[in-house]
């Protein structure tokens, strides 16, 4: 199917309404959607502009960390977006991203600039996932915690690397059949990889970076980890069978203990509502233990023996520590 030939300004007004008519109903389910997902924006019709504007200006106390340095989120480089965009999604999509881009410009070349379906298709994904961020970048807006506020640019960019390499592998298969079964078997091959590096980072899928920072080793301390503390169950547990360890089968009453906690004090309750001897700490400087993930070398705030390690690739993403020998030193004098 080729691009009508827009003669005149007529033709070409008319085509624009035309297409603006029909993404109509596609314009109405995604606000549906959106409503769904966001309730403020139905309180009143203007809500979802009034956002976009005040986001640009939205500023509060929120640290972020790229490259190893930190940055309040009003403050943070026109670069951080497509920086961690770079380094947060899979070499594969950003490879078929590529492939795709080049495979139009040829086409471009060869047949005339959006004259074919195709071309119009891979166009209009390239503008859904590139205009926002090019519109954070010019406006120079705020943003944190990496690429979370533009993580809908990932299905489009996702889609384009779908059409690139159906792209490579369709021209390698005219020029040979093992070429292509060989170039299939290679992508298949990444993605089984991918597959494989989220499984094994499992449930903490999110701290995944690719190999252009060297992977979770290289992003370690240098970039935004597991800032969600997600690691809250794993030490919770873990710090739950260390106490039952020590205090065995006793029937002396167990003692409860304070846990100072870098994180969220809801999602700590929640975890140890089961667990009335695990108290929720005020005084940091008086808690017998202490649990925090490394983002922000938030492990290093408090001293004390490291009991736990929770981590991925060999990383450290989270520890737990007893402090008891600070807050209780003579707790280590008693014969064990």
């Amino acid at each position: 199917m080729r691009l009508p030939d827009l003669a005149n300004w007529n033709d070409r007004a008319r085509f624009v309404g035309t297409s603006l008519l029909r993404a109509l109903p596609a314009l109405v389910l995604a606000y549906v959607i959106m409503i769904a997902a966001w309730p403020w924006a139905s309180l009143e019709p203007l809500n979802p502009m009034r956002a976009i504007f005040a986001f640009a200006h939205f500023h509060y106390t929120i640290r972020t960390l790229a490259f190893g340095e930190i940055y309040e989120m009003a403050a943070v480089p026109r670069w951080y977006v497509p920086a961690y965009l770079a380094i947060k999604l899979p070499l594969t999509i950003l490879g078929g991203v590529c492939i795709a881009f080049m495979a139009t410009a040829w086409a471009a070349r060869r047949d005339g600039i959006l004259r074919s379906a195709r071309q119009r298709e891979i166009t209009m994904l390239a503008f859904i996932a590139v205009f926002p961020v090019l519109c954070q970048v010019i406006g120079h807006g705020p943003a944190f915690t990496g690429m979370r506020h533009f993580i809908f640019v990932v299905p489009p960019l996702a889609a384009l690397a779908g059409i690139g390499f159906d792209a490579m592998l369709t021209k390698l298969e005219t020029r040979s059949r093992l070429l292509g079964a060989s170039a299939l078997a290679c992508v298949t091959a990444a993605f089984v990889l991918n597959a494989v590096t989220l499984v094994r980072l499992h449930p903490y899928e999110y701290v995944f970076f690719n190999p252009l920072v060297s992977g979770l080793e290289g992003a370690s301390r240098r970039f935004d980890m597991d800032y969600w503390v997600n690691v809250m169950p794993e030490a919770v547990a873990n710090l739950e069978t260390f106490l039952n360890q020590r205090e065995g089968n006793t029937s002396v009453r167990r003692s409860r203990y304070s846990v100072a906690v870098c994180g969220d004090r809801e999602s700590f309750e929640n975890e140890t509502k089961e667990n009335p001897r695990l108290l929720w700490a005020e005084d940091w400087d008086e808690a017998d233990f202490f649990i925090a993930p490394t983002q922000m070398n938030c492990d290093h705030s408090l001293l004390g023996e490291t009991i736990a390690t929770i981590e991925r690739f060999g990383v450290p993403i989270g520890v737990v520590k007893d402090r008891r020998g600070i807050t209780r030193p003579w707790l280590s004098r008693r014969p064990q």
